[in-house]
Order: C-alpha cells, then structure tokens, then sequence
C-alpha cells in the first residue's frame, strides 16, 4: 500500500528519533537542575518513575487514534500525526472530510492521492498552532500574564468561550451527521472496519461518551479524585467504543 512505503516510515523515524533526543536532554537538565537544589536522590527517582507510568495512560488514546486511522491511512502517516502533534478528534474528522469529498466510503479505495491529500489537509489545517507559537506567543503570554493578574474573572470567561467553541465545533459536526443520517438516510462514510455509520448509534455514542465524561468529573469535583484527571479521556474514549459495538448489534 502507498501509505506504508519505506520512505514514510524513514520520515517518521527520524521525527520520532528527535523528539525522542529532546525529551532526553529535558530529562538530563532536569536531573542536573533538581541536584544543584539538593533534591534527595530518591525523590529524583519517584519523580521519574510517577511521571512515566502517568504518561501511559494518556497515551491510550493515540494509539486507539493510529488503529482508527491505519486501514486508510497505513500504519505510518498516523504513526507521525499522532506522536507529534496531532490530536485525536481533529485528525479522524480532516480525514473524513477528505475521504468524504473524495467519494471514498471504504479503506480499499484509497489511492496514493487521496492518501497524500489527506496527509496535507491534516498538516496545512493545523500549521496555524506552530506559526502563531513561534511569532506571537510571548506578547500572548504577557497579556494572559496581565489578565491573571488585573481581571481572573475575565480570563476565565476568555477561556471558557475559547474550550466552548471548539466543543460546539466537534459536538455540531457530529450531531448534524446524526441527525442527517436518522432524518434523511445520509450516510458520511463507512467506518474503519468498512460498517456504514448509522445516524441512531453515532448519537447514542455522542451520548454515552458525555455521561461517562460527565461523571468523571463529578468524582475529580466532589470526591476530589485528582489522579482521574488523567483517565477520564481514555475512559471516555474507551467505554463509548465498547457502547457503540453494542449499538451496532442492536441498530
């Protein structure tokens, strides 16, 4: 298949051989840094060790992303979007949308240049992060300084419209898609696994996900469960795919 060519793979080698040295001189530095402020060599340890096991976790959803996206995608286009920069929810959808304009509703029609659109609608989409990181960060992180200062309240409400929309962007895609497929027998695309997506299992699982995704954060509220903070994706991610499974038994 074009998208498991060797080149792809050599790409992706070396950007995951990059991330992989400037994690380990951050590693390095920090060591060195919690020494020269006398930081007991056993909490250095613990540290380490919290933070990788921590890190699995979190982890979970990226590779259930690359499984999602191999069968269109092969195995190392995924492999190079997810470990480095993209999300979960963004990639699955601008790949959709190209496999969608393109008329492809199975993996055994992709082509070398539906796969290699995809791969540049998913790189231009989310090039703006990086740019606007490397041009206007630091007067954004003055004036987000000056507002946590001056007007908390005001940065709050910043905060809340900006996490708002991007909901509103994700939760309207997939509800209009439901609705369109109960409504008017509109089907998008097929999934993964080449099952036609059905309008009343994409909604309940929109559904189910909330409530799950809901009552973890009841518990990290009230029940102060800190450390669910870090599962409550994965747990989300994961009891919605096993509702689903059982919604398309049913529907």
């Amino acid at each position: 298949m074009y998208s498991n060519e060797w080149v792809i793979f050599l790409v992706g080698g070396i950007i995951v051989g990059v991330i992989l040295a400037m994690s380990t001189m951050f590693l390095i530095k920090g060591i060195k840094r919690a020494k020269a402020i006398g930081m007991d060599r056993s909490k250095i340890i613990t540290a380490i060790k919290s933070s990788a096991i921590f890190s699995i976790v979190p982890s979970i959803p990226i590779v259930i992303g690359v499984g999602i996206m191999m069968p269109w995608l092969g195995l190392a286009i995924p492999w190079i979007r997810l470990s480095v920069i993209g999300a979960l929810q963004y990639e699955i959808i601008a790949m959709n949308q190209v496999t969608q304009t393109m008329g492809v509703t199975d993996p055994v029609g992709m082509t070398v240049d539906i796969i290699a659109t995809a791969f540049i609608i998913m790189t231009i989409s989310i090039i703006s992060g990086p740019l606007f990181n490397a041009t206007l960060y630091k007067k954004y992180e003055h004036k987000l300084a000056d507002l946590r200062e001056n007007n908390q309240k005001l940065l709050n409400t910043i905060t809340g419209a900006l996490l708002g929309g991007i909901l509103a962007g994700l939760g309207s895609y997939i509800i209009a898609g439901g609705f369109a497929g109960i409504l008017f027998d509109y089907q998008p695309a097929a999934g993964s696994d080449g099952i036609p997506i059905n309008g009343v299992v994409t909604l309940l699982t929109l559904a189910v996900s909330a409530v799950i995704m809901i009552v973890c954060g009841l518990l990290i509220k009230f029940l102060k469960w800190k450390w669910l903070e870090n599962y409550a994706l994965p747990i989300t991610i994961l009891g919605a795919m096993a509702a689903a499974f059982g919604f398309i038994q049913i529907f």
